[in-house]
């Protein structure tokens, strides 16, 4: 089948290397000209790993990133209430593997690009409006040029992000995502590794959390490129969405810390699962990045079968 894919993200590159797998002529239509890697820390859990083993995906991930092996919990005073180990070390069939979610992205599109070929991803063409005409799907894009160009195939796959057209077009009244109340104040630190090196640990409440594991191995001057996040119950920021404006401690926290940099962003929650089909147009529902670890199984449809993985102990 033909099948266009609006959206070059988590959701829609996984989507296509799926099901590229099976036979399937894809393309890729992506909403910004140029695809940069963005955000900082996202874990795969072991059933979307094991997705992205049998598309060929995971040497590349845990090259880029690390096989976490225990998830601890601590109290304010730093000592350890639980433990549990993670992925491969708890007997999965594949490991929970936690990297930067740029990489993440990355990698997945060097893998569209080497298997589709650079010609079936256009860029800075963005998703306007979707109909059905007898048997095939019709997509309208806008293009680089401010044209629009209309694009017919069997199947229609919107992965356009939260903010989606075509989800505005099904449910116009719906209204802007749902501020969950909780603010997150994220970044990544070089620091020589804590506990096993391979450790994600957690302290907290959900009104105030912190979250912390690593991201990229040890280097060669012994520091880890570190992921953390401070999670606090706050009201909804005036602007709470933009991955390029730089974090604002005092939208954060009444005190001033000594972090600088990262990045301060609103945790939105759409209250809907993360796919469903309307017609013959399916759509991913991409939101914050808990949720995108999920999308990776999402994108396992058409007889693409998760594999044991065994060699990363």
């Amino acid at each position: 089948m033909k099948v266009t894919i609006a959206g070059a993200g988590i959701a829609g590159l996984a989507t296509a290397l799926a099901l590229d797998a099976d036979g399937h002529d894809i393309e890729i239509f992506e909403a910004v000209q140029e695809i940069k890697p963005l955000g900082v820390g996202i874990n795969l859990l072991p059933h979307a790993a094991a997705i992205l083993n049998g598309l060929g995906v995971l040497d590349d991930l845990l090259k880029s990133g690390v096989a976490t092996s225990e998830l601890s919990y601590f109290n304010r005073h730093g000592q350890k209430i639980w433990s549990e180990p993670r992925g491969l070390y708890a007997g999965q069939n594949a490991p929970q593997v936690s990297l930067a979610r740029g990489e993440l992205q990355r990698i997945l599109l060097l893998h569209v690009r080497e298997r589709l070929g650079e010609s079936r991803i256009h860029s800075g063409h963005r998703l306007v409006s979707f109909s059905n005409k007898k048997d095939q799907a019709v997509a309208i894009f806008s293009t680089p040029s401010s044209s629009e160009l209309i694009v017919q195939s069997d199947i229609l796959i919107c992965a356009d992000g939260i903010h989606s057209a075509a989800r505005a077009q099904l449910y116009p009244d719906e209204g802007a995502p749902l501020y969950s109340g909780r603010l997150l104040w994220r970044a990544t630190t070089m620091a020589p590794p804590f506990l096993s090196g391979t450790s994600m640990i957690m302290a907290g409440h959900e009104d105030q959390k912190f979250v912390c594991y690593p991201i990229e191995s040890c280097g060669e001057d012994g520091l880890q490129k570190i992921n953390w996040i401070a999670e606090l119950r706050r009201p909804l920021l005036r602007n709470p969405e933009d991955w390029n404006r730089k974090g604002d401690i005092n939208d954060f926290y009444d005190e001033q810390l000594p972090h600088r940099g990262a990045i301060c962003f609103g945790c939105h929650i759409k209250s809907v699962r993360l796919g469903f089909t309307y017609g013959k147009d399916n759509f991913h529902g991409d939101t914050i990045a808990e949720k995108q670890r999920k999308i990776v199984s999402d994108a396992a449809i058409n007889g693409v079968q998760a594999e044991p993985v065994t060699n990363w102990m």
